[in-house]
């Protein structure tokens, strides 16, 4: 069949009829009853007969499709399956148009050559049929289908540079959604204006007008949609479908960047642009907001220039100032890089990183500027929500530029360092905007949201956030190398408002942040206090009072009394079924009491709703912020040693604390629907809070020189408070861990008396009080990190609490702790120079480990001859034998004698003979087969040296007879 003839043979009522009834048989009430055991097919559901062999004609389709006429037979079979439904593949639950038009996984990465320009050609041809049917579609939901197809192929063609389609896909998106293409004019449209008399031998045919060769392909989209327009006899896209068109376009952004994020791990460029993944998303940034100026100066019009019109007499257009801001930044990122690439200053990579960066916030905000559009069904909450959008974005763009401007001063001038009245800090600055962004609708969430542009828009933001804010990092931490007076820049300003972004303020994570609620008006305010006056249980369904519960379950049978303010209100307020009584008094109304009960609840619950989406916001901005953080305690940055110890130290505790008040708001979380709702970000933001701990933080390392022990003492009491009161293990583990990076800023931290009662008290809590809050991962994540510190502060304490604990389990993790700490001497020396210097044991610890294996030897055999022991706790003991024998061998049994290890070697033999189970018996027998080599190897030590003082007197003799 010629290809031409494909479309009228497959027109929509065929393919319904053949493909989409036959392959979707069986659904509804038929599925569910197909589906029964009743029906006597096991449950299994019943396929319509014709399935199997319509399923292999689906699959044939695309064979028959010759090398000549490949493009358009394919193409040909694609507009016949998605002019019927666009939504075919997903109707049948097969890959037919997604093979035809070659989008499965892995297909056409394979191609190379001519077989791969054939597939550009027929997605080329694809992309112009989405147009076609995007731009004549009746009602939003077709629109919606074919948006999203070609959303879909923008994506799939991501994967490789140069991604023509996706880009074709953005123009079209951007042209469609932001602007109104009507009296858009090509710039050659002059130069090529025929003369009259041609004009009147024929008629002009608006079909050809994108066909012209001389078109900037900036502006074919916008040409497009014009010709299309006409041809419909539209004068607008309607808005619904701008919108969504809006947010697939700043989605398909966000995608791009993600690309170029992925594409530049492990490398220096990229297959999109030269340079690197700031650079990368610079250019890109600046070609979509170039044809955003070329589509306007060539007479389209952005919709949002419409609505928000200024008038003559104000001193300045808001929309002229931002554009001017970013040309400023722009000329300054240019100017970076051509240092960059002259590579006259060391600081230039840095000064590139952050200008880019910079303007290509600056560039993905302006873009949200043609979003801030009213549309004719918007009320007027929306209005005002645009509004101040709008106002906002001209306001960071503002700020933004003043900032890009102290950076260069602090550049240029490193006098401004000296923070004063006259110099701002322009990290502080930085700090405070990028929070605001990520907080605000801009660039985070909305409560109560309806626009569905954004989401995506604020995603893109996010996105080039972190490349500012890595650049404003990077910047400050090459001036350090030069001026270590650049630290100073991260002060406590810039500390704190990070830092509060992600764990909150102080006084909410104080004890009583949970006591604090938003007012209601005076009104509403007296009837709950009137309700709590009269013990109205509104959130207990049940009810204690069966009279009560009856009377309730008559009024809604009987009245049927709706959840609906207005009427609620109105019934509280009907009299004319009110009588007089005989005394001339009204009578009570029962329908009263229930319509005002209900008004409360709904009052009431609305407020709850209202509440818990604002908890949900503000948990997704915390987290979203946590990506400052994230870059601020890089290890890039804590080998540059930029950050004061103070700035790290002093995050640690407001982080531990946010984590406690996150775990008591989890662990008291109600079963309602509405709290579940934030269920699922209070766990993420702990788990971001603790992944901050112990995968970013716990990697700092102080310099020597920098070693401060007022402040790092400091901090590890507060820290110790902290795991004093932890909630469970995963909390007292975090505190450990952040202890310890606390405790390696101290100097000399081995001859610390104040760390050796810290970890003191630490063991006696943990083994003395029946209730303590302290658990065994303290002193593994000690011994794990700093086995030579682990040694000099735990191994006295841990004898003590075997010793002197009754509890088996303590007796057992004690001597477990023990024999870690000395299998670290028994070990051999690793490669990595670095995990050495970390690892290696101090001459303080070796010594102490020394003295104290008499102790540790007299300890296990009293253990080990306690029948009352469990045999788990017993089998526990004797692994830390075998590990401590292990070090008493490979020391030459250093100050232990026969006098330690004989009545160790006879516990051992009695837990041999005592036990039943065979691995206990191997144990032992391997434990005392090695103590038996130890005692052989004193044996002989004591016989060589007895040797050898008797021979000396004999010497001596010879000597005094000459």
């Amino acid at each position: 069949i010629p290809s031409s003839l494909i479309e009228n043979i497959l027109c929509p009522t065929v393919v319904e009829g053949v493909f989409l009834n036959v392959m979707c048989a069986s659904g509804g009430l038929a599925k569910k009853k197909a589906k029964s055991t009743e029906a006597g097919n096991d449950g299994r559901g019943v396929e319509h007969y014709l399935k199997p062999l319509t399923s292999a004609a689906l699959l044939r389709l695309s064979d028959h499709s010759s090398a000549d006429d490949f493009v358009n037979r394919r193409m040909a079979l694609a507009k016949a399956l998605l002019t019927s439904d666009p939504r075919f593949d997903m109707l049948t639950k097969t890959q037919t148009v997604s093979s035809i038009l070659m989008l499965e996984r892995n297909v056409s990465e394979k191609l190379q050559g001519f077989e791969k320009q054939q597939v550009l050609e027929l997605w080329d041809s694809y992309v112009t049929f989405l147009e076609e049917q995007i731009i004549k579609a009746k009602n939003l939901h077709s629109a919606t289908s074919f948006i999203e197809l070609m959303y879909k192929l923008a994506k799939k063609d991501l994967s490789a540079a140069p991604a023509e389609q996706a880009r074709r896909v953005a123009r079209f998106f951007m042209s469609g959604s932001f602007f109104d293409c009507l009296s858009l004019t090509p710039p050659q449209a002059e130069k090529n204006t025929p003369s009259k008399s041609k004009k009147k031998g024929r008629k002009s045919d608006p079909t050809k007008a994108s066909e012209q060769s001389d078109i900037p392909r900036e502006l074919s989209s916008g040409l497009r949609i014009k010709e299309l327009l006409s041809a419909s006899d539209q004068k607008v896209i309607p808005q619904p479908i701008r919108s969504l068109m809006s947010a697939r376009f700043f989605s398909l952004m966000s995608d791009f960047i993600s690309t170029i994020n992925t594409q530049h791990r492990g490398r220096k460029t990229n297959q999109f642009y030269k340079g690197d993944k700031s650079q990368a998303v610079y250019h890109a940034l600046s070609e979509v907001c170039g044809i955003c100026s070329l589509l306007e100066s060539s007479g389209a019009k952005a919709f949002h220039s419409m609505c928000h019109e200024n008038n003559d007499d104000e001193e300045e257009n808001p929309m002229g100032a931002s554009e001017r801001f970013l040309r400023q930044v722009q000329n300054f990122a240019d100017e970076t890089l051509v240092r960059e690439c002259n590579g006259s200053n060391h600081t230039d990579k840095s000064q590139s990183s952050l200008a880019t960066g910079c303007a290509s916030l600056m560039m993905s905000l302006s873009l949200q500027l043609y979003t801030c559009v009213k549309s004719e069904h918007s009320d007027k909450e929306e209005e005002d929500n645009t509004e101040e959008d709008y106002e906002a974005i001209h306001e960071y763009i503002s700020d933004l530029a003043e900032i890009v401007t102290e950076f260069k001063d602090v550049i240029s001038d490193s006098s401004k360092i000296e923070l004063n009245d006259d110099n701002e800090n322009p990290m502080a600055s930085m700090a405070t905007l990028v929070v605001s962004i990520l907080t605000s609708p801009i660039g985070g969430e909305d409560a109560g949201s309806k626009n569905p542009v954004r989401a995506s828009a604020s995603k893109l933001t996010r996105e080039v956030i972190k490349m500012a804010w890595s650049g404003a990092i990077s910047v400050i931490t090459d001036l350090s190398e030069s001026d270590d007076a650049a630290a100073k820049l991260f002060d406590e300003d810039v500390m704190n408002t990070v830092v509060e972004s992600v764990c909150g303020s102080p006084s909410e994570v104080g004890p009583d942040s949970n006591e604090e609620e938003d007012g209601e008006s005076d009104e509403e305010s007296a009837v709950f206090v009137e309700a709590s006056k009269i013990d109205m249980n509104l959130d207990d369904s049940k009810e204690n009072d069966s009279t009560s519960a009856q009377r309730d379950e008559d009024i809604d049978a009987e009245d049927d009394v709706e959840l609906d303010s207005s009427q609620l209100e109105n019934m509280l307020l009907e009299d004319s079924d009110v009588e007089m009584g005989e005394s001339g008094q009204l009578e009570h109304h029962e329908g009263a009491d229930a319509a005002l009960a209900q008004l409360i609840k709904l009052k009431q619950d609305a407020k709850k709703a209202a509440q818990s989406q604002r908890e949900q916001v503000e948990l997704r901005n915390r987290l979203r912020c946590a990506m400052l953080l994230d870059s601020l305690f890089s290890v890039s940055v804590f080998k540059s040693n930029v950050l004061p110890v103070e700035a790290v130290l002093g995050s640690l505790v407001p982080i531990l604390r946010a984590r406690k008040v996150i775990i008591k708001s989890i662990q008291t979380t109600p079963d309602s629907s509405l709290a579940k709702k934030s269920l699922s970000d209070k766990n993420a933001l702990l788990d971001r809070l603790s992944s901050i701990v112990k995968e970013r933080i716990s990697k700092y390392r102080c310099k020597h020189e920098l070693l401060s022990s007022d402040t790092s003492l400091k901090a590890s009491v507060e820290i110790f408070e902290e795991i004093s009161h932890s909630l469970n293990v995963a909390d007292c583990s975090c505190s450990s861990i952040a202890l310890i990076t606390a405790l390696r800023c101290v100097s000399d931290v081995e001859d610390s008396d104040q760390v050796k009662e810290i970890y003191s008290n630490a063991v006696k809590d943990w083994s003395m009080k029946k209730a303590t809050k302290i658990h065994t991962c303290v002193f593994d994540d000690l011994v794990q990190r700093m086995p030579s510190l682990a040694a000099v502060v735990l191994i006295e304490p841990l004898c003590t609490a075997a010793k002197e604990s009754v509890a088996s389990f303590i007796k057992s993790e004690s001597i477990r702790v023990l024999s870690i700490i000395y299998k670290h001497g028994t070990g051999k020396p690793q490669h990595d120079a670095e995990h050495n210097a970390e690892h290696s044991l101090s001459q303080k610890a070796i010594s102490t480990m020394k003295d104290n294996c008499r102790n540790v030897a007299s300890l296990l055999t009293g253990v080990l001859n306690n029948q009352s022991m469990k045999a788990k706790h017993r089998d526990e003991v004797l692994n830390a034998t075998k590990l401590f024998i292990q070090y008493v061998k490979s020391n030459k049994a250093v100050n232990t004698g026969s006098s330690e290890l004989v009545p160790l070697k006879e516990a051992l033999e009695f837990v041999t003979n005592e036990s039943k189970g065979s691995g206990t018996k191997q144990l032992c027998t391997q434990v005392i087969e090695v103590i038996a080599e130890v005692l052989d190897t004193i044996g002989q030590e004591t016989t060589t040296k007895a040797a050898k003082k008797g021979k000396t007197p004999k010497k001596s003799s010879k000597k005094a007879k000459k």
